[in-house]
């Protein structure tokens, strides 16, 4: 009778410890389900944000490609929203001095440009105060560049289309758009 109950207690150890092993078990494979639904969750998002922001870092690259005489820095800041996408200082060899302005970067789409609440407010009022921000955008249906002031930032996002542009760019803009953009600077007050 003793034997049996040693035999019945190392099975009841053996079972609690196969427990034990289970529900730990149980907790890696939790976390490891966790973990790649929080990956996968990732993934999916990195693949929206990658297709909403393709079309505008490839805009991104042409116009940093053919403007050598403006020294850009690109901004991507989600802790102060509004913030323009570029900060540029275009280099006036004529004038021998450095002029800087921000850049905000869209892309059309239909009569509209996608600006955010927080980017209208920060151009209006950038604008009201320095006049040094624009927002340029890329036809996508016309081919072309357009560049505005910041201060018409509402308007656009309703109809783009009746906003007079300071300059429209027609492709191919490689040697056309960095003097564009140079004579607005040099002749904003």
């Amino acid at each position: 009778m003793a034997s049996r109950q040693v035999g019945q207690v190392s099975n009841s150890n053996r079972i609690k410890k196969n427990l034990v092993s289970d529900s730990v078990l149980s907790k890696e494979m939790k976390y490891a389900l966790l973990k790649k639904e929080k990956q996968s969750t990732k993934e999916t998002k990195r693949k929206n944000l990658s297709s909403k922001r393709g079309r505008e870092s490839t805009f991104w690259k042409n116009v940093k490609s053919i403007t050598p005489n403006i020294y850009w820095t690109r901004i991507e800041t989600y802790g102060t929203p509004g913030i323009p996408d570029l900060l540029g200082v275009y280099i006036d060899k004529s004038l021998k001095k450095n002029i800087s302005f921000w850049c905000e970067l869209k892309l059309t789409k239909f009569n509209k440009l996608d600006l955010s609440p927080f980017q209208i407010a920060w151009n209006i009022k950038r604008y009201s105060l320095c006049q040094d921000n624009f927002i340029m955008a890329k036809g996508v249906e016309e081919r072309k560049i357009f560049f505005w002031p910041g201060a018409v930032a509402r308007e656009l996002v309703i109809n783009y289309k009746d906003v007079e542009p300071l300059f429209t760019v027609d492709q191919p803009w490689t040697h056309v758009l960095e003097p564009a953009i140079g004579r607005v600077l040099v002749h904003v007050p």
